[in-house]
């Protein structure tokens, strides 16, 4: 079962504004205090383009001030990254972030791994569409996958899915 508590952490409701101005969105973002300093784990998302190295300095250069003021710590570590191809979801607000996406997600209704692209999310669930179940040959158009049904979910990168210039 995916976690819900992405967009009440408070570093996600004090850093998110901020990363929205530039045309980002924050994937998941964790802290872990340690005996050598805090350290602190964030993944972003380019709402419009593809995530790049650059999008990650240009965060690093905006946050790691303003953390150094808010933790006091001489001994801050701010990691950030992209989510990556195939990412696996932690939380369910990850369904909106990656919207038009295609998911892998495993079903426990059905014990078995579902692949489509991601639609409208609800509280109840996420609407799919070109589903194909594992071991059934058929595609079908659209599915609504409850939430109390996915056990693990991952992006799932498939070159035939994406746009190309040819």
């Amino acid at each position: 079962m995916l976690e819900t508590g992405l967009t009440e952490s408070p570093l996600y409701i004090e850093y998110a504004p901020m990363l929205e101005h530039l045309g980002l969105q924050i994937v998941e973002i964790n802290q872990f205090n340690r005996k050598d300093g805090v350290h602190v784990l964030l993944t972003i998302l380019a709402k419009e383009v593809d995530t790049t190295v650059d999008h990650c300095a240009d965060v690093y250069r905006l946050l790691f001030p303003r953390l150094q003021l808010a933790m006091r710590e001489a001994d801050l570590h701010l990691e950030v990254s992209t989510p990556g191809l195939e990412r696996n979801f932690k939380d369910q607000a990850e369904f909106a972030l990656f919207e038009g996406r295609r998911v892998r997600i495993y079903d426990t209704g059905r014990s078995t791994w579902v692949s489509g692209i991601i639609g409208q999310q609800s509280d109840e669930g996420v609407m799919l569409s070109e589903v194909f179940i594992e071991g059934q040959p058929d595609k079908i158009e659209e599915m609504n996958m409850k939430h109390s049904a996915i056990q693990k979910a991952k992006l799932d990168y498939r070159w035939e899915d994406r746009r190309h210039g040819n």
